[in-house]
């Protein structure tokens, strides 16, 4: 889509160069170098040339142009169908997913992470993660957001999860590191969470 932006830009300027030649044609047919004005007849015929030969280049230019303009509203249009398809996909999955930046601040969580936490979005936007661990835990949990922060790749862990209305929780998390992110480290986290195998079925929050 940058590239195409690029074009545009090329394609207005070409535009306004072409108009600006036509002025500049114009103004030297109308006068003569010592500034006065040209015969008559012959100023007309060479004003005539060289405007219609303007015309039709701003003409192709204009068309190119209208075509960029479409084909952009086209792509945005279909970025816009992909970043919503992706959204919903997120946001939906069966598995428990959320995002968090560098030091474990959540960024998003989808549907059924707000069920094993029993939150809201709301209450769960922006919390730093270690909020659902366990007090005595949590000096561990930043060791290993450390850790996991210095590798590259996929990362497994069991953490216990406390929430506000139920039992603690020990879950499996999968978590991959994901580089060149748009926050202030460059480093993104990628969480998925699954209720531990041996979780008595009572206690799992996503069934």
């Amino acid at each position: 889509m940058k590239q195409a932006l690029i074009e545009s830009d090329d394609l207005v300027a070409a535009f306004t160069h072409h108009r600006q030649k036509l002025l500049e044609h114009a103004a030297s047919v109308m006068f003569n170098g010592d500034g006065t004005t040209s015969d008559g007849s012959q100023r007309e015929a060479q004003l005539s040339a060289i405007t219609i030969s303007s015309l039709e280049e701003l003409k192709v230019a204009e068309e190119e142009l209208t075509e960029r303009i479409s084909a952009l509203a086209d792509l945005r249009d279909e970025l816009e169908q992909r970043v919503l398809g992706a959204r919903q996909l997120f946001d939906f999955a069966p598995a428990c997913l959320l995002v968090t930046d560098l030091y474990g601040t959540i960024r998003e969580a989808n549907q059924a992470t707000l069920r094993l936490l029993r939150l809201d979005a709301k209450s769960l936007e922006r919390q730093p993660l270690a909020r659902f661990i366990p007090r005595d835990h949590r000096r561990g949990f930043r060791d290993g957001l450390t850790r996991i922060a210095a590798t590259d790749g996929v990362n497994d862990w069991r953490l216990s999860l406390v929430r506000p209305t139920d039992e603690p929780l020990e879950v499996s998390a999968t978590v991959q590191v994901v580089r060149g992110a748009a926050t202030p480290s460059g480093t993104m986290l990628f969480w998925a969470l699954r209720v531990a195998a041996d979780v008595p079925a009572s206690l799992d929050a996503t069934a």
